[in-house]
């Protein structure tokens, strides 16, 4: 794998995370924000955890597969 692809997949990965942050951030958010959360509100936040979660999942993945790449090379 080049250089070029391999930032590639970093900044991918970095993305991915960004994005389970910002969904969970919204989440938290959601929960503060509702003190008798009824059942609509509660599928809101278990959609937004869940897309968060799906999310760190795959950039993990990502991220250990560029470790494997790394140490490969050295």
């Amino acid at each position: 794998m080049n250089a070029a692809a391999l930032k590639a997949k970093i900044d991918g990965a970095k993305r991915r995370l960004l994005t389970a942050e910002t969904e969970m951030e919204r989440a938290l958010k959601q929960i503060q924000d509702v003190s008798r959360a009824d059942k609509a509100d509660k599928s809101i936040i278990s959609g937004a955890l869940s897309t968060a979660l799906t999310e760190m999942k795959a950039a993990r993945q990502d991220l250990l597969a560029l470790e494997r790449v790394i140490a490969q090379d050295d």
